[in-house]
């Protein structure tokens, strides 16, 4: 990632997907955009394990694998927020005003946006043009492909507080015990009374 980030006659898009303990030093500072997105901790959780399709039961969900999801999260989003050229949005907030994120996004990246692309951009960001194209890369695939990093279940609800409708009233409890200090950095109500989160 260094070495293409050196590169002054290509420009590489990527989206990463790498552990924490190897993201900091993987990521260099010069030559480099970074778009970083955050949301409520318990519906990125929550999106995560529909996305994996965990049901109630499962070996692979349950209060002590929620509570280290969402410190890994918190971790990771610490990392991009500490990189020098970061745009950094709140999902709640763009998925309200595609026009406007476009917009942002074309002026953080030096991008000229004419009214057409704009119009054109905005229509393909919509969350039912992005179910089309991951029905459409994924289709018969109930997988991740390795090469996208797309499932046909790419976007598995996208409502904000979706999580209270996935999440075990422990699970969920210990989602927010874990994130709480972030979730109120971050200005996201908290749902449970301290008495109710696990003792130290």
């Amino acid at each position: 990632m260094h070495a293409r980030a050196k590169d002054p006659d290509h420009t590489w898009l990527a989206k990463v997907h790498i552990p924490r303990r190897v993201l900091r030093r993987a990521l260099p500072d010069e030559g480099t955009r970074y778009l970083y997105t955050y949301r409520d901790v318990r519906d990125a959780l929550a999106s995560a394990w529909r996305k994996n399709r965990f049901l109630f039961g499962s070996d692979e969900r349950g209060p002590a694998i929620a509570s280290q999801f969402v410190r890994e999260e918190i971790d990771i989003g610490a990392v991009f927020e500490d990189r020098r050229h970061c745009w950094i949005g709140r999902y709640e907030t763009i998925v309200k005003d595609l026009p406007g994120l476009v917009t942002d996004l074309a002026a953080f990246l030096g991008v000229s946006l004419t009214p057409e692309k704009l119009q054109e951009l905005v229509t393909e960001a919509a969350p039912d043009k992005q179910r089309q194209r991951s029905l459409k890369v994924s289709s018969g695939d109930r997988s991740v492909r390795l090469e996208t990093f797309i499932t046909t279940n790419h976007i598995t609800d996208g409502r904000s507080g979706a999580w209270k409708e996935t999440l075990s009233v422990e699970e969920a409890i210990a989602a927010e015990h874990a994130g709480r200090h972030w979730l109120v950095a971050k200005d996201y109500p908290l749902c449970f009374r301290k008495a109710m989160y696990p003792a130290q």
